[in-house]
């Protein structure tokens, strides 16, 4: 299991469950693409929609399928009660043209991971990072040098 850091908490979500929703994405990328999800009507829409894949699929008793169809509803009445509030006007902005909200976005990315890699059992990774890390710090002694006319 992975850790998977929302903003509020962490929870462990499964190989198992990212396949599981990298299906139920995968199978509705043309609705998720095509619609503003900043539109009642459509985070209304999706959330049925996934609601109706949970109970085709008996993922009712799966705490993180779960999990995401009540963030999936909690922006749903979010953007009912607060659609006209300078906060939303805000959050649209934020996201820089996204249709997708915060809450899809990172539920969908999320699902997009193949796998993740320990960070203390990968020696040979740290070493690479840390190579990067030593050539950026000298391209920057080197570019304070240089002077744009």
């Amino acid at each position: 299991m992975d850790i998977f850091r929302n903003k509020d908490a962490e929870i462990q979500i499964s190989d198992e469950d990212r396949k599981i929703l990298s299906k139920f994405f995968e199978i509705n990328k043309d609705y998720i693409f095509g619609n503003n999800f900043y539109e009642y009507e459509n985070i209304k829409e999706f959330g049925d929609i996934y609601e109706k894949y949970i109970d085709d699929n008996n993922l009712r008793d799966n705490d993180i399928m779960m999990l995401f169809l009540a963030e999936i509803r909690y922006d749903q009445l979010a953007y009912k009660v607060g659609a006209n509030t300078n906060r939303m006007r805000v959050k649209k902005l934020a996201v820089y043209g996204s249709k997708l909200s915060d809450a899809i976005s990172k539920w969908y990315y999320e699902s997009k991971i193949a796998y993740y890699v320990p960070r203390e059992s990968n020696h040979e990774l740290d070493g690479v990072l840390l190579q990067n890390k030593r050539e950026r710090e000298a391209s920057f002694k080197e570019a304070r040098k240089v002077i744009v006319k």
